[in-house]
């Protein structure tokens, strides 16, 4: 620590110096620094060349910035009282699994359980964009998706906990998608140990909420196995002799075009040789993607089938059988590619001196199945309206509420009858919107909207307390129940002005039941800003998870026409022409 700087106050860099020794922890007397400035100013000042005399001005400096005399201050002592506010990670069972004895040393695995009176175990893990920032530059079309080289590393890592890591059959149900923002929930399943030793092992995910009811969706089936010995197989030539170049220039800019974006973390494919139907390739890690805990990291071994991609072939959604592992944590293969049989490839990959590293005994393109319906797919960002039964609460258990009734409404209970919103005061206001019986339907839905409005304004207008609008037979709360299109509409447009104004307005639907009407005023005790009131029982909308499963519930109509409200606005114009894309659909009405 420097005591004096050129052409800096001594005084000041003097201090200075003693408060950098300070906060770095050494001990430094401020008392007696600070009684220094009490002392007489009447310390002679020697000369300037006089070693003395420098330290004595400094001194003398040191005093006049501590001020005559000096004096002690308390001061916070929250600065420098170190104390831990986060949980010690390194305490037992704190905070991670290792303290429970369920850790797995995996970047994509973090816990292994084992089944209790069972042969089997279950692997638990996160994958995000955020955590896993390389899964973001394997994309299929516009979504980031887990490659299959990731799933069999998973498989590969919970075969090693069971002593069967030779991956015999992996198969591709359904891609891993990983979001945007936030994360998934990863499940790796091995069942019991069959006579041979083989396991059945299936790869799961669901989104990664506090939400019980998330559903898991299987991505990948298969049988793990003893793995194979290492192939006699050497790569130490290379170049192959006999290969003939391939040009690889614009390689994974022309893949964009076919809606597979590869970011630099998965371009690792540098150099392709051809010879007959034979392929050979080395593929490198890039030096910003960290490998460490993986036996083969994903990108690499996705990698190394790019070179199919190269020659115009199709590397997606290949099953892998007969997959082992011989050596870890490699940065650089060489790759040897061979046709097996018809849409199958056997595949070698070994380090840069051409020793083993792992194969592939065959890679075989799937059978063509029939198409998913889009139904069939349930979506978790898919939601519908379901009626929930409500218990209200008993007659004899309200307190007195003070109802002001503007229509000719049969309430149990006391209400007076009010000519007005005005007239209401602090009341709660209570307006039948009913569409006369005859009446034309589109003059009925004009009339009923348009009382419903001017309600809304007068109670917000004049303060009211709350607004309870009541309609009949205005909502369906099961597939097949009628609706009254007359009064239908009031709902939509009340809705839109209860979100602007929480806890103003009420909507009930009965009906048409004395046993409903009899409820309507328990019904408003409830609380609920919606409820249908059905034979003297309530239920309020709420939103749910579609849980279609296949060959069950109602089916698009293809062939029909669909009618998109707001479809000229900016999420009209994408929804619809999704339907085309996605659905099939040929006429719309926007």
């Amino acid at each position: 620590v420097a005591l004096q700087r050129r052409d800096q106050p001594q005084a000041r860099t003097a201090v200075t110096a003693l408060a950098r020794l300070h906060v770095d922890g050494h001990t430094v007397d401020w008392t007696r620094v600070l009684r220094a400035g009490s002392a007489s100013r009447t310390v002679p000042e020697a000369g300037a060349g006089s070693a003395d005399g420098a330290a004595t001005g400094s001194a003398t400096e040191v005093r006049a910035a501590a001020g005559a005399p000096g004096r002690l201050i308390d001061l916070p002592t929250y600065p420098f009282q170190h104390q831990q506010y986060w949980l010690d990670s390194t305490s037992p069972g704190a905070r991670h699994a290792a303290g429970l004895g369920l850790a797995v040393p995996h970047p994509l695995l973090t816990t292994a359980v084992t089944l209790a009176g069972e042969d089997g175990a279950v692997f638990t893990g996160r994958l995000s964009l955020h955590t896993h920032a390389w899964l973001a530059d394997h994309r299929v079309g516009s979504d980031a998706v887990l490659p299959m080289a990731a799933v069999a590393e998973l498989a590969v890592r919970a075969g090693d906990e069971a002593g069967c890591s030779g991956v015999a059959d992996l198969t591709t149900v359904t891609p891993l998608i990983v979001p945007d923002r936030g994360g998934v929930q990863v499940q790796v399943t091995l069942g019991a140990a069959a006579e041979d030793g083989s396991r059945r092992i299936a790869v799961a995910s669901r989104p990664d909420r506090d939400d019980p009811a998330a559903r898991w969706t299987v991505h990948a089936t298969g049988l793990l196995a003893e793995p194979a010995p290492p192939p006699a197989v050497s790569l130490d030539a290379w170049p192959p002799p006999g290969a003939t170049p391939v040009a690889l220039d614009g390689f994974y800019e022309g893949l964009t075009a076919k809606k597979r974006a590869y970011g630099p973390a998965f371009q690792g494919l540098r150099a392709v040789w051809q010879r007959g139907e034979e392929l050979f390739a080395e593929v490198r890690l890039s030096d910003d993607t960290e490998a460490e805990g993986f036996g083969i990291h994903p990108a690499l071994l996705d990698a190394a089938l790019h070179p199919l991609l190269a020659v115009g072939q199709d590397a997606a959604d290949l099953s892998w059988h007969g997959f082992a592992l011989h050596a870890a944590g490699p940065r650089t293969l060489r790759v040897w590619i061979r046709p097996k049989e018809r849409d199958a490839f056997r595949l070698w990959l070994a380090d840069d001196s051409g020793e083993p590293v792992a194969e592939v005994r065959a890679l075989r393109r799937p059978a063509p199945t029939p198409a998913a319906r889009p139904d069939e797919a349930t979506g978790d960002s898919l939601f519908h309206v379901v009626w929930s039964p409500v218990a209200l609460p008993d007659p004899e258990d309200l307190s007195p509420a003070r109802l002001a009734v503007l229509s000719d409404i049969a309430l149990s209970g006391p209400a007076r009858r009010v000519e007005s919103v005005a007239d209401a005061g602090d009341d709660i206001v209570v307006a039948l919107i009913d569409a006369a019986a005859g009446d034309d339907t589109v003059a009925a839905a004009h009339r009923t909207t348009v009382r419903a409005l001017e309600l809304v304004q007068d109670a917000l207008a004049f303060g009211t307390s709350r607004l309870v609008l009541v309609t009949t037979r205005a909502v369906a709360t099961h597939d097949g129940e009628d609706v009254d299109p007359g009064s239908a509409p009031v709902w939509g447009l009340v809705r839109s002005a209860q979100v602007e104004n929480p806890g103003r307005i009420t909507l009930i639907d009965v009906d048409g039941s004395t046993a409903s009407a009899e409820r309507i005023a328990t019904a408003i005790a409830s609380g609920h800003d919606q409820l249908a009131v059905r034979a003297g029982r309530a239920s309020t909308p709420r939103l749910a998870r579609v849980r279609a499963a296949a060959g069950s519930g109602p089916r698009p109509e293809r062939h029909g026409t669909v009618l998109v409200t707001g479809g000229t606005g900016a999420l009209g114009a994408v929804f619809a022409r999704h339907l085309v894309t996605a659905y099939g659909v040929r006429h719309l009405v926007l």
